[in-house]
């Protein structure tokens, strides 16, 4: 049985909850794709930035803001946005 309570998998639904992270500081959990390994972050959306190679997505740890991951958007797999 599989449960995906708040998961979003759709891209329109992941794009759509990028911005609202970026824009209400709201935390995600970020499944994404990297080197052929699904990597789940827990952060912030800093910047969303449209590039020639695709959108590029800026990730910000909230115990660290120091510490930025960027990625195509064409590598998340899915969001859970965390309520507070």
């Amino acid at each position: 049985m599989e449960v995906n309570v708040g998961v979003i998998r759709d891209k329109p639904g992941i794009y759509s909850g990028l911005w609202q992270s970026q824009s209400s500081n709201q935390q995600l959990a970020v499944c994404y794709n990297h080197d052929g390994k699904l990597i789940v972050k827990i952060c912030t959306v800093k910047e969303i930035l449209r590039e020639e190679d695709g959108t590029r997505i800026t990730l910000i740890s909230p115990d660290n803001e120091h510490s930025e991951t960027s990625l195509l958007f064409d590598q998340i797999e899915s969001i859970y946005p965390i309520r507070d």
